[in-house]
């Protein structure tokens, strides 16, 4: 069916020009073979006069010749319009068809290169993790005999330890020395790990010790990460396919530092990108410590822990530091632990809990 219309088309164009010549040639000698005729059986009466006045109609003959090669003439090119604009049709949709395939090689190599780079930079990532450690010493006592008198004694001696890898985020957090100056005190109080610290001195004190500059690296590579990936102008969806790979590399540790990294006002950039990606959806709240602002803020409330705990919160401090407000500084947006489609499930947790505390 989509066949015939084009060869209707081109046969009504299409016109006899050979038969139109050759006609024309045959009337062309017919007519000047009856006017010799004319000559030789004309009347004696007949004039010479007369005679080449029929010339007049050869004449006029070869005028309405002339304008038929005319009129063949605008035919053929008309014809030749015609052919030339179907291949200048042809030409136009082969190079319409050559970009689309092209687009489409270059949409592929743009995602082939994207995805090189990309898990090039998770297996960089998951180098700097292994690469982690930290060194520290611990006194270990044990007893041995002494050789005077065969007494047992207790001897303290310093062992050199190592921590690395991931466990190097738990260790820090939950168990490592942290020596700070107490504000109100000339004295040093020894924090056992990173969540007794800010339990006492606060999130606003996350960056007094030297315990977050062993993980710069890795917490700028990581913002690098979703920051390319972000960059690429992929539809959302897509977008968070990838960031939902990085994520599931992320230990619960490591989540635990990334909250109260990104919490710093100095990393905003991240957190925008954290809580556009839902980065933190599989925190272990119950990890997180209940900082000295959080303290401050329930005691100012005259509200107790076991109330909170009772009401079904953690009374850490995932409710202290979650808002509704978008930029909010040194507030997680509820974007941050929960999907667009999942957003009212942290706006009920968020209401009830702004209802608890008022």
């Amino acid at each position: 069916m989509c066949d015939d219309k084009p060869k209707d088309s081109k046969e009504k164009d299409d016109v006899p020009i050979g038969r139109i010549i050759t006609y024309s040639v045959i009337s062309v000698f017919v007519l000047w073979g009856l006017t010799f005729l004319l000559f030789f059986l004309k009347d004696p009466t007949f004039g010479r006069g007369e005679f080449g006045d029929m010339f007049g109609a050869v004449n006029a003959l070869f005028s309405g010749l002339a304008f038929a090669g005319l009129i063949i003439t605008l035919i053929l090119q008309r014809q030749e319009l015609g052919l030339q604009r179907e291949e200048l049709e042809q030409t136009r949709e082969e190079l319409k068809n050559q970009r689309m395939e092209f687009e489409k090689e270059n949409e592929t190599l743009k995602y082939q290169r994207f995805e090189n780079l990309f898990y090039n930079m998770l297996n960089l990532q998951q180098e700097i993790v292994t690469g982690l450690r930290y060194d520290y010493e611990e006194v270990e006592s044990m007893f041995v005999t002494n050789a005077s008198n065969n007494h047992l004694r207790k001897d303290n001696h310093r062992v050199r330890m190592t921590v690395v890898g991931r466990e190097v985020f738990r260790f820090t957090f939950e168990e490592v020395d942290v020596d700070y100056p107490e504000r109100t005190t000339l004295g040093i109080v020894r924090n056992k790990g990173y969540r007794s610290f800010l339990s006492r001195n606060g999130v606003a004190a996350y960056d007094d010790t030297r315990i977050p500059a062993r993980f710069d690296h890795y917490f700028r590579h990581l913002y690098k990460i979703i920051q390319f990936v972000d960059s690429q102008g992929f539809p959302f969806e897509e977008a968070y396919k990838y960031v939902a790979m990085l994520k599931g590399t992320l230990s619960r540790y490591e989540l635990v530092w990334i909250y109260y990294n990104a919490l710093n006002p100095s990393f905003a950039n991240f957190k925008k990108l954290i809580e556009k990606y839902s980065l933190l959806k599989n925190l272990r709240r119950d990890l997180l410590t209940k900082s000295l602002e959080t303290d401050l803020y329930y005691k100012k409330r005259g509200i107790d822990l076991d109330t909170i705990k009772d009401n079904r919160f953690t009374g850490r401090d995932f409710e202290y530091f979650l808002t509704d407000k978008a930029d909010k500084e040194r507030k997680y947006h509820i974007s941050a632990f929960w999907r667009k489609e999942e957003l009212n499930k942290g706006q009920q947790i968020l209401d009830s809990w702004k209802a608890l505390v008022g």
